[in-house]
């Protein structure tokens, strides 16, 4: 097991990691928001911790206490409110993604059993649209209404509702004790009708998480971290948002992809958590712009020498030598950490020549989600990392490459599977060790190497899950599939893209054309159509790009499930 790193303070539950940043943190800025007119204006722990305790308060009087509460939106300080609101006291958070089409909005929402949503405009739309399918008893909140609107109730009245009731003596979200023990967030790894699996996470689950990391990470108050991936996900929520305020860090919000070099130029961030589309992309503009100028990349490799030189007597020479190359992350970089995805070694090479020191670690939504991680003193380029403090790990019927499948054990691994049990026993075995699914191998030193997946799901390049039953389930309402495998494929400008390997139904494809000899170009056109049918009705990152048709059936076990290793 890894030794820490660094001295972690302890905390069990949300309520006390925020008591305890505040009290070290105080007027320091949480956040940074732009107001209505664009300026940028900082939001302190204690500020933070007050709105969090209206809320919390809020939320109790609209009899909202020990319910699950979805929240829906893009990153922003509203959201981060809303989660610590709830987790702080109030009930279960059940993190949505925004992108999601309504009909896996509305499953997500059945089978959590939420009371209550909170979203923004934005988000709203999709499910306000749409009441009339949703429980008539749904309490409604919006982010962005300055004041209620029938019954949709403002989350900014609310905090102020709150505050005035402290203010009157109302102690009711002020002296909870919450259970670290229990279930406190709700987490559905797939926005898939009547498919998904929930992860239930505790207090103490994704706490002793963000203390593992710390042990190996280290953080300081008054730096910035701009947070750039979907805060739902686990990954982000983590390790941007609630390490960060362990941290004493400030956290500004990135208004999209497409305004990533501004915002970057802007909050010039000293921490970026991203997937390796994001870094490869800044490297890629990196490596052409050293191509361009004469004799530049023998300038860097002597410069890498020196910066490493002196880094080891605790001199920092990369603002000396890389300024150009940081200021392309907005000027004050000097940590990136990678996850979600392989990333290319080169890459994190190149990077930490440069003066950043930039790896990957390695985490699922089930284990909160860190589990394995480079630490920011030392690694391996093309290693995940070492298991992180108080997280064991394991190989188990490995190869004769030493390729096995890797298991994972530590008070960060979920609870189970909401209302699954039998899928909460597959993966656990009689040891309570948590079977990740994926293969891996280790070296002497110790640090572990993805080498595939043993599930089906397929991970695209920036980082996305998407699972291959959830396609072939539509696909197969399609009456012109008679079979099908969904798979992931690898195109070169794309990466990773869905494709679907389809098996027609020509007697179906006749009676539809009236023609008895189909042709080749009648069952495309038949197969296509069915594709894109499949493809609106789920998000534009789990459609299917790539199509091949099959001329016989697929080879089946004798249970009639077709063989994927085929």
């Amino acid at each position: 097991m890894t030794r820490p790193l660094y001295d972690v303070r302890e905390f069990h539950t949300f309520r006390e990691l925020l008591t305890q940043s505040m009290a070290l943190y105080g007027n320091s800025p949480a956040f940074k928001v732009k107001n209505a007119v664009g300026q940028i204006e900082d939001i302190s722990y204690d500020q933070y911790h007050d709105d969090v305790f209206s809320l919390g308060t809020a939320l109790l009087s609209l009899g909202l206490k020990d319910c699950r509460i979805a929240i829906a939106g893009a990153s922003s300080y509203k959201w981060c409110m809303s989660y610590m609101a709830v987790v702080c006291g109030a009930g279960v958070a059940v993190p949505t993604d925004k992108e999601l089409p309504f009909a896996d909005i509305k499953s997500i929402l059945e089978v959590s059993e939420s009371k209550a949503i909170i979203f923004d405009k934005k988000f709203g739309k999709k499910i306000l649209d749409h009441r009339d399918e949703l429980p008539q008893d749904m309490v409604y909140i919006c982010m962005d209404l300055a004041e209620d609107d029938g019954d949709i109730l403002s989350l900014n009245a609310l905090v102020k509702k709150g505050a005035q009731l402290i203010s009157g003596g109302d102690e009711s979200y002020i002296n909870l004790q919450p259970d670290g023990n229990k279930l406190t967030v709700l987490l559905f790894t797939s926005g898939t009708t009547g498919m998904s699996k929930a992860v239930m996470l505790s207090a103490r689950n994704i706490c002793s998480d963000i203390m593992s990391i710390m042990g190996v990470v280290k953080i300081n108050k008054g730096e910035k971290i701009m947070s750039v991936l979907p805060i739902h996900h686990t990954y982000e929520c983590t390790v941007t948002f609630l390490c960060c305020i362990y941290g004493g860090v400030t956290i500004c919000f990135c208004e999209g992809v497409r305004y990533i070099t501004k915002n970057l130029d802007e909050y010039k961030p000293d921490i970026l958590i991203v997937v390796p589309l994001i870094i490869e992309k800044f490297y890629s503009r990196i490596q052409k712009a050293l191509e361009k100028e004469k004799g530049a990349k023998a300038k860097i490799g002597v410069a890498s020498k020196i910066y490493k030189a002196a880094k080891k007597v605790g001199i920092d020479t990369s603002d000396l030598f890389f300024k150009k190359i940081k200021d392309a992350f907005g000027g004050n970089i000097r940590l990136i950490i990678s996850g979600a995805a392989a990333i290319d070694p080169k890459v994190l090479e190149d990077m930490n020549k440069y003066g950043i020191r930039t790896f990957q670690g390695y985490g699922l939504t089930e284990c909160s989600p860190i589990v394995i991680c480079n630490s920011d003193k030392e690694g391996k380029h093309a290693s995940i990392g070492r298991p992180i403090p108080n997280v064991e790990a394991k190989l188990v019927n490995c190869d004769e490459n030493g390729i096995g499948e890797l298991c994972v054990k530590g008070p960060m691994i979920m609870l189970g599977y909401y209302k699954n049990e039998e899928a909460t026993k597959a993966v656990f075995d009689y040891d309570g060790w948590f079977h990740t699914g994926d293969l891996a191998r280790v070296d002497k030193d110790g640090y572990y190497y993805i080498c595939g997946r043993s599930k089906n799901v397929i991970v695209t390049r920036n980082g996305k899950n998407i699972y291959p039953e959830e396609l072939e389930a539509l696909l197969l309402k399609e009456k012109v599939v008679k079979e099908c495998m969904v798979v992931g494929s690898e195109v070169d400008k794309e990466g990773t893209v869905v494709k679907a390997r389809i098996f027609p139904d020509v007697s179906v494809i006749s009676a539809e054309t009236g023609n008895v000899n189909v042709t080749a170009e009648e069952i495309q056109k038949a197969v296509k159509k069915a594709v894109r049918n499949v493809n609106e009705q789920v998000v534009a990152y789990k459609a299917i790009r790539d199509i091949e048709i099959m001329e016989k059936e697929f080879a089946k076990t004798t249970t009639a499930k077709i063989k994927r290793n085929q």
